[in-house]
């Protein structure tokens, strides 16, 4: 599946900071925002800004994306049309924000339909829905498998929180006021969804920008719940997280010695053996083989 360590979401009006974002930040995926950073007279500028930007020859390995408005908004479809058209289709994923139901994502997709056909695109434009409601989050498989062009599912942290009334600002100053991860059922639902639909699965950003030891924290935290990546509000964010989903040395260095001690097994006829005392077999392997992977993927 496609790499998604890092998505970094740029307001959608600020030109120069989202030119920055997609040749300087090095994020695997950067998303130009059309819904809450754009205030309503701005987003017809909005469109075209992002619609030049995502038919520029700049974006090397990084993944072209924007956010659009919600489906329960008046703005959502020419979202749609007034980019996608001069922009020639020329974009990965499409971001869904505010999704309460299957609906959302079935007129997104049908639209999605009619400008694939008109534009005689070859590639699939693909979706990602950001989990901000309890309602979502209560319909979340239904959601989950609305649509085939569901690429992964993330995790809104802002508006996920005033829906539920969960009391995040406090935590963002001092995370030791909760014994634990606060949003640690939220990432888990949402992972769980999202992995049993073949999904990747996204953190949420962590807000406070120059905090960037707890944002470490928050991002390992994430990898070890089995996230696939996380999203970012700044590109000096972006770093950090790649560092913490990628391995320790320490880490590497076991995984290889499990793969090579698994080997010798096998030669000898059996399919497990035992290392230091832990017992290794195809899970295993298969864990060690992930773990070489993501120390393959670019910082």
């Amino acid at each position: 599946m496609a790499l998604r360590r890092s998505v970094l979401l740029v307001g959608g009006d600020d030109e120069a900071t989202q030119r920055r974002a997609i040749t300087q930040g090095g994020a695997d995926l950067v998303c130009l925002d059309l819904e809450d950073t754009v205030v309503p007279d701005r987003k017809p500028a909005a469109r075209a800004q992002i619609a030049r930007l995502l038919a520029e020859d700049i974006w090397g390995r990084t993944a072209r994306a924007y956010r659009i408005n919600a489906a329960s908004t008046p703005w959502w479809r020419d979202d749609l049309l007034e980019v996608l058209r001069p922009a020639r289709g020329r974009v990965d994923t499409v971001f869904l924000s505010k999704v309460d139901t299957p609906d959302d994502v079935r007129c997104v997709d049908e639209v999605l339909e009619q400008l694939t056909r008109e534009l005689g695109l070859k590639h699939t434009i693909r979706m990602t829905v950001g989990i901000e409601t309890a309602q979502a989050l209560t319909a979340i498989d239904a959601i989950a498998s609305a649509s085939k062009r569901i690429e992964s599912l993330g995790f809104a942290i802002g508006d996920l929180s005033t829906s539920l009334g969960v009391r995040v600002g406090p935590y963002l100053h001092n995370r030791a006021l909760y014994p634990g991860d606060l949003f640690h059922f939220v990432k888990s639902r949402i992972n769980l969804a999202a992995k049993t639909n073949g999904l990747l699965s996204l953190d949420g950003p962590w807000p406070m920008i120059n905090d960037h030891a707890t944002l470490a924290e928050d991002a390992r935290w994430g990898a070890m719940l089995g996230l696939d990546g996380k999203m970012a509000l700044a590109i000096e964010q972006v770093r950090v997280i790649h560092e913490a989903y990628r391995p320790t040395e320490a880490e590497l260095t076991r995984a290889r010695m499990l793969v090579q001690k698994y080997e010798e097994a096998v030669a000898q006829g059996r399919g497990h053996g035992l290392v230091n005392g832990e017992f290794i077999d195809l899970v295993t392997l298969a864990h060690a083989r992930d773990t070489i992977s993501r120390s393959e993927a670019p910082l």
